[in-house]
């Protein structure tokens, strides 16, 4: 494995390989988890255990999986336990994390404008609360995809999008359930940016910044964009996967529960079933 905590330039690719899959991952795990308080009083979110490892580990395996190569971790709360998490891990990608010092007096629309020093390339845009079948990756390692998944309200929360007759994204609905007449669908916070839209999407970030608004989430520079015509996202269904966000108590419990029914039908069937038999 190759770990630094401080990348230099010499370190980035071009974040595609030769068939233009995107090879660079970026996570952002700066946050403090309040939400899931006592667990990340100590921890940061990232190293929250679900099935018996960190949901770290779990991010590990996926891109793995998956092909990618260079991983970047844009760091804040008890950042030096990722960092020592990470010395012992064994991996085959290029892992390199960045601490973001104002990590408690901003949200993560500065984090992910921070990572514009260390990713100047096509990369996967994740959060570190999040959990899924590797598999689900798959065409996300093509550039200019959003995750999405059927909105369910009983469900969901948070953010959803509406979507074109063509599959690409058509708006993103902040703070607000969207109109009832028409097809809604849950955000999934993961993201597959080209050089191009990566370029856009930052500068959008660095004006909102400069406006003063260093506490809101990301996704408000990206539906600017969107709803201007200035970039454009393909949906990657997440319909009929398995995956699930880590914010409270309620949601960690749910999802080590769909673990151990997981579990549970491995050890009587003699084949691996899908993660979607814990889906809710």
């Amino acid at each position: 494995m190759a770990f630094r905590s401080h990348p230099t330039d010499n370190d980035r690719q071009t974040g595609l390989n030769g068939d233009n899959r995107v090879t660079t991952a970026l996570m952002l795990a700066a946050g403090m988890g309040r939400r899931l308080r006592p667990h990340t009083e100590k921890i940061p979110k990232c190293l929250v255990e679900v099935g018996g490892k960190p949901l770290l580990a779990h991010t590990l395996e996926a891109l793995e999986d998956r092909g990618y190569r260079r991983f970047v971790i844009i760091t804040g709360h008890r950042h030096e336990l990722i960092d020592e998490f990470l010395d012992q891990y064994d991996t085959s990608l290029d892992v390199e994390t960045v601490f973001n010092d104002r990590y408690d007096c901003t949200n993560n629309i500065y984090t992910l404008w921070f990572a514009g020093a260390y990713v100047n390339e096509p990369f996967l845009l994740l959060e570190s609360d999040l959990i899924f079948e590797p598999e689900v990756l798959s065409e996300l390692c093509r550039p200019d995809r959003i995750a999405l998944d059927r909105y369910n309200p009983e469900v969901h929360s948070g953010t959803v999008a509406t979507v074109t007759d063509c599959g690409h994204l058509a708006s993103l609905i902040i703070n607000s359930p969207g109109p009832s007449e028409t097809v809604l669908y849950k955000t999934v916070n993961i993201y597959s940016f080209s050089l191009a839209t990566w370029r856009a999407v930052h500068s959008a970030l660095e004006k909102k910044l400069a406006d003063g608004h260093v506490n809101c989430f990301y996704e408000t520079a990206i539906r600017d964009l969107v709803d201007e015509g200035a970039i454009r996202l393909k949906k990657a269904d997440f319909s009929d996967s398995w995956w699930d966000e880590i914010d409270s108590e309620t949601d960690l419990k749910r999802v080590n529960s769909c673990f151990a029914d997981f579990s549970q039908a491995i050890s009587t069937t003699n084949h691996i079933p899908a993660f979607t038999n814990g889906k809710p």
